[in-house]
């Protein structure tokens, strides 16, 4: 078992942009099922409406710093998802993922070790190269993939549990999405979204409804059982950097 405690494979959420209405309805499902829950702060745009023109999530009200207490209270972590959501390039790295770190944890007033690359992939090469010296530890990417036990902690790979794909995919919804490759491959699922809502999504390319959510989290349960390690990524990168062998100095 490659995992702490006789666990064979593990499983995390996460939430992109932190949006108020979480706590409604997404809070309580994790509390039902004893899971913890992650999410990607806009290090600019904690307790203030979204500020990010065009998106699909443009206006909604964010995290406050008492409800991000609250939540890491309940063992839900955070990572730092940029200083205002623009692309990561060379040009900007120092602003978005340097400057950015220093930014969120005088807000939140404590240690945050891992940076979410935005928007997409593009911008994965100038965060890598940017965010050792910044002090971060690892690196969310959106990589849809299982990660293996001895994962490059700076290209965490993230599942995205939407809805619907855009096109020319148009997959359909699949609650039990790479969770048997995990469990057969002792690795660990890191699933991603947003928003979920009851019965419909702010955007199905980049959400699961609310239902959803909880089929995919009882789907976890089952295929899990026992042998499945509920996890948040603060907490699983912790125990990889701690874990003996050649993980030791990450």
């Amino acid at each position: 078992m490659p995992w702490p405690v006789g666990k064979r494979w593990v499983y995390s959420v996460t939430y992109d942009e932190g949006c108020a209405a979480l706590l409604d309805h997404v809070v309580p499902l994790h509390q039902r099922h004893d899971l913890p829950g992650h999410v990607a702060l806009v290090a600019s745009q904690i307790g203030v409406p979204r500020n990010v023109p065009g998106s699909s999530f443009d206006g909604l009200p964010i995290l406050t710093v008492a409800d991000l207490t609250g939540l890491r209270a309940g063992g839900w972590g955070v990572s730092c998802h940029g200083l205002t959501h623009a692309a990561i390039t060379p040009s900007n790295a120092a602003e978005e993922v340097v400057r950015a770190k220093a930014v969120i944890e005088a807000t939140l007033g404590w240690e945050v070790p891992i940076f979410c690359v935005p928007n997409n992939n593009d911008g994965y090469p100038a965060s890598r190269q940017a965010a050792p010296a910044a002090g971060y530890r690892a690196i969310l990417t959106i990589y849809d993939a299982v990660n293996p036990p001895d994962v490059d902690p700076w290209r965490l790979a993230r599942v995205p549990i939407h809805s619907e794909y855009p096109p020319p995919f148009y997959s359909a919804w699949d609650p039990y999405k790479r969770l048997h490759q995990a469990r057969d491959l002792g690795g660990w699922v890191i699933d991603y979204c947003h928003c979920p809502l009851p019965g419909r999504t702010l955007h199905p390319w980049k959400d699961c409804t609310l239902e959803q959510l909880a089929e995919r989290f009882e789907t976890v349960r089952r295929v899990g059982g026992e042998e499945v390690w509920l996890a948040e990524p603060n907490a699983v990168l912790d125990w990889l950097c701690n874990a003996p062998g050649d993980r030791d100095g990450w």
